[in-house]
C-alpha cells in the first residue's frame, strides 16, 4: 500500500515518523482473527462491525502492529470507538494553531491559551479530557445542550460542586493505573493509589444522587463504586508498600495464614540477630563491634584493626577491609541460614499473592476504564462551571439555526491577560442571508483580529459545552471553523508567504460548507496592490454569492471592498472605531457599523518606535499619493505614453483632470467648446 502514497512528501509536511509495515498486517484473515481474539467474540457483528468492512482491516492492522511492537498482551484495550466525519467540529492544523486552543502561537506555552484559562481540573484524566473536548467540539445540538445543562446545574449548586472538587483532588490517574495493571507493570504503590481513588467514589456518587440534569445522572450511573476491587486491595496490600514487588513487605498480616506462620517462625531468629551486637560487645569488650548484612556475604561481625588483639577464638575471618575485618561465628551462620531461607520463601509467597491480586483486578479493567471516563467528564464539567462562575460567563442558546448572535462578547484569553485594564465587549451577528459576510476595516492594532478570533473561540467554547463570556448568545451549530490569519512561509518546500496564504485560502474555499464559520484576515496582502485587491474582491464575492452564503468574518485594509455592501445583500461593513486628537490616535477597540476612512498605518509605525525622520518622510509621501502626485514615484524609470492608462480605482483618488471631466455636462457642451476644453486639459497634463 505504501506505493500508493508519496511517503517522502508526507514526512516532509508532517515531520512524522512513518514505518511501512508488511501487507500481511492488512490481510483479511489476520485482521479478523486479531479483532475477535482481542474482544473475545465469535463474530464481529456483535461489535457492530461487518466481517468484510474496512473498519475490520484498520482495527486488525492496528492490533497486530501493537502486538508486534509491545511484545505483551493488550488487556487494557477493552473497547473501541468509531470516528465519523460530522460527529465533531473539524478543526484543521492551521485553525488549532491560529486560535491558540492548547498552546500559544509563539512560545508554545499553555498559559495564554484557551486551555490555560479553562483548565481548572483536578485529575490527570480530566485534564486530558478537557484538551480533547476543546479540540473536538460537538456538532449535535442535543448533546451540546446536555453538557450545558450539566454545567448550569453545577454552576448553581455551589455546595455540590465543591464537594465533588474536594473528592476529585484525591483521585489518581485511573486510566494509567488500569493500563499498568493490564500490562503487568503495576506495583504495590499503584494498587494503593487505585484503592485510595476508589475510596472516594462513594462520596462523588452521593453528591450526584439528586442531580436533575440528564448528563450528570448518566455519569452517576457510569461511575461504578468498585467495592470488590477496593476490598481485595485493602485486605491484601500494605498501606506503605515498597516500589519493588519481589523483595517482600507487600502483603498485610492476616491475609494469608501460611505466610503469617512463616513470618512468625523467623521472629526469634531476627530478634537474636538484632541483640547479637550488644551481647558480643559486652562479652568481648570490643566497644565498636558492629553486626551488619549485605547480599553477597550475608550477616557478619565487623571489628576495626585497633581491636585485633581482642578478637575471640570462635570468630572466623570472612572478609578483609582497609581498616577492619569481618567475621562469622558458627551460631551466627546457623541463624543466618534459617532466617535467609525463610525470608526467600516469604518474599516468593508475597510476590505470588501480589500477582494473584493484580490478576484478579484485571477482570475489572473495562469497568475501571468506564468509571475513569465518567470521572474525567465530571471533572471537565466542574471546571467549566467553576470558570464560568468566577469569570462571569453565561449559558448560550444552541440550536440548528444558521444564526450567530453574540451580545457584548469578550475574548476569554485576552480578558484574563489584561492587567489593570478593562476589555471592551463587542456584538456579533451572522446568518446565511443578509449578514453572511462581515467586512471589517480599520487600522492595525485596533482589534480586528481579536474580534474575529473572539467570535470563533466563543462558538467553539459553546459547542464544547462551556458557558461563554458575553451578555447573551444564540449560536446555530457550526460544523467547521476555518482560519487564515497571519503571514508565514515554508522555505523547506520552496513556498513563499503569499503561496502559503493562497494554499490555505484554496483549502478553505474548497472545503467550507453551509454550516462553516470562516475567519479571513488580510487576504491578498502578499502581492501587488491590484493583484491582492482583485483576489480579495473575488474571494468575498465567492463567499456571499446567491447559491451559498457561508458565515464569514473578513478583515481587510482594502477599503475599496466596502462597496460590496451595495451590490451584495449578504455583506455588512464594520470598522473599528478610532479617536484622533492633535494628530494622535486612540484605539477604542469598539466594532461599529460602516467602513473605516483610513488605515492609520503611519500612526501605528510611530507607536512601534519608527524614527521620526522616517515618519515625516512617510507623511510627505502619503500626502503626495493622496493628492494624485503618485507619478513622481516612477521618475527613475521611463514609461511610454501609450503604456499609461487610468486605473479602474482612480475615482478613489483626487485628480484635477478627472474632477473637471466629471463636472462637465455633455448635453450642454458644443463641439468647439469640447475641443477647447481638451486643449486646456492637455496643457495642464503637459505642465
Amino acid at each position: 500500500f505504501a506505493s500508493l502514497y508519496q511517503v517522502d512528501e508526507i514526512k516532509l509536511i508532517t515531520e512524522a515518523y512513518i514505518n511501512t509495515v508488511s501487507n500481511e498486517f492488512f490481510s483479511e484473515k489476520a485482521c479478523l482473527e486479531a479483532v475477535k481474539a482481542q474482544f473475545n467474540c465469535i463474530s464481529t457483528v456483535a461489535l457492530g462491525l461487518e466481517p468484510d468492512s474496512f473498519a475490520i482491516l484498520s482495527l486488525g492492522a492496528l492490533l497486530n502492529y501493537l502486538l508486534e511492537t509491545q511484545k505483551h498482551s493488550l488487556k487494557q484495550i477493552t473497547t473501541f470507538k468509531t470516528y465519523e466525519m460530522g460527529m465533531h467540529m473539524a478543526l484543521d492544523k492551521a485553525t488549532l494553531r491560529n486560535l491558540e486552543l492548547t498552546e500559544t502561537l509563539y512560545d508554545k506555552k499553555v498559559s495564554g491559551s484557551l486551555l490555560g484559562v479553562l483548565d481548572k481540573t483536578h485529575t490527570a484524566m480530566g485534564s486530558r479530557k478537557m484538551k480533547q473536548w476543546l479540540r473536538e467540539p460537538l456538532n449535535n445540538s442535543e448533546q451540546i445542550n446536555l453538557r450545558l445543562d450539566a454545567v448550569e446545574e453545577l454552576y448553581n449548586q455551589l455546595l455540590v460542586r465543591n464537594n465533588i472538587k474536594e473528592s476529585l483532588k484525591g483521585i489518581y490517574d485511573f486510566e494509567r493505573l488500569a493500563g499498568r495493571i493490564a500490562t503487568g507493570n503495576a506495583n504495590g504503590k499503584d494498587l494503593i493509589a487505585l484503592r485510595n481513588s476508589i475510596g472516594l467514589l462513594p462520596d462523588i456518587k452521593d453528591s450526584l444522587e439528586y442531580a436533575s440534569s440528564q448528563l450528570l445522572q448518566d455519569l452517576n450511573h457510569e461511575i461504578n463504586p468498585l467495592t470488590e476491587v477496593y476490598n481485595v486491595i485493602n485486605d491484601a496490600i500494605c498501606d506503605e508498600p515498597p516500589f519493588t514487588i519481589k523483595e517482600g513487605g507487600l502483603i498485610k498480616e492476616g491475609y494469608s495464614e501460611e505466610l503469617d506462620t512463616l513470618k512468625d517462625s523467623i521472629k526469634d531468629g531476627k530478634f537474636w540477630i538484632s541483640n547479637l551486637e550488644a551481647s558480643e560487645r559486652e562479652r568481648t569488650g570490643i566497644k565498636n563491634l558492629k553486626v551488619g548484612y549485605n547480599k553477597v556475604f550475608g550477616y557478619y561481625l565487623e571489628v576495626t584493626r585497633s581491636y585485633y588483639d581482642m578478637i575471640p577464638e570462635n570468630y572466623i575471618r570472612k572478609q578483609t577491609l582497609a581498616n577492619a575485618e569481618r567475621f562469622i561465628t558458627p551460631e551466627l551462620k546457623d541463624m543466618e541460614s534459617l532466617v535467609l531461607n525463610a525470608e526467600a520463601k516469604i518474599n516468593q509467597m508475597e510476590y505470588e499473592s501480589f500477582t494473584a491480586v493484580r490478576e484478579h483486578i484485571e477482570s475489572y479493567i473495562a469497568i475501571i476504564q468506564a468509571t475513569s471516563a465518567a470521572i474525567a467528564s465530571l471533572d471537565v464539567l466542574c471546571s467549566f462551571a467553576h470558570v464560568s462562575e468566577k469569570l462571569g460567563y453565561v449559558k448560550p442558546k444552541i440550536d440548528d439555526s444558521m444564526e450567530i448572535s453574540i451580545v457584548k462578547g469578550r475574548h476569554p484569553v485576552i480578558e484574563e491577560m489584561i492587567s489593570g485594564g478593562l476589555f471592551i465587549p463587542n456584538d456579533t451577528y451572522l446568518n446565511d442571508k443578509d449578514s453572511s459576510l462581515l467586512l471589517i476595516t480599520g487600522p492595525n492594532m485596533a482589534g480586528k483580529s481579536t474580534y474575529m478570533r473572539q467570535t470563533a473561540l466563543l462558538v467553539l467554547m459553546a459547542q464544547a459545552g462551556c458557558f461563554i463570556p458575553c451578555e447573551s448568545a444564540h449560536i446555530g451549530v457550526v460544523d467547521r471553523i476555518f482560519t487564515r490569519i497571519g503571514a508565514s512561509d515554508n522555505l523547506a518546500q520552496g513556498q513563499s508567504t503569499f503561496y502559503v496564504e493562497m494554499s490555505e485560502l484554496s483549502y478553505i474555499l474548497n472545503s467550507a460548507g453551509p454550516r462553516s464559520l470562516i475567519i479571513l484576515d488580510e487576504i491578498g496582502r502578499g502581492t501587488s496592490t491590484y493583484d491582492g485587491l482583485s483576489i480579495a474582491w473575488a474571494a468575498a464575492e465567492y463567499l456571499c454569492n446567491d447559491k451559498i452564503q457561508i458565515r464569514t468574518l473578513f478583515a481587510t485594509h482594502y477599503h475599496e471592498l466596502t462597496v460590496l455592501e451595495e451590490s451584495h445583500p449578504g455583506v455588512k461593513n464594520l470598522n473599528v472605531d478610532v479617536s484622533e486628537e492633535d494628530g494622535n490616535i486612540i484605539f477604542l477597540h469598539k466594532i461599529v457599523e460602516g467602513s473605516a476612512s483610513r488605515s492609520y498605518g503611519i500612526h501605528v509605525a510611530k507607536l512601534a518606535g519608527i524614527p521620526n525622520k522616517l515618519l515625516e518622510r512617510a507623511k510627505d509621501k502619503l500626502h503626495e499619493l493622496e493628492n494624485g502626485q503618485h507619478h513622481e514615484i516612477a521618475k527613475p524609470s521611463v514609461v511610454k505614453e501609450e503604456e499609461m492608462q487610468i486605473s479602474m480605482f482612480m475615482p478613489f483618488m483626487e485628480n484635477p483632470v478627472v474632477d473637471k471631466l466629471k463636472a462637465l455636462n455633455l448635453m450642454e457642451v458644443t463641439p468647439s467648446q469640447a475641443i477647447r476644453i481638451l486643449e486646456e486639459l492637455k496643457e495642464s497634463i503637459d505642465d
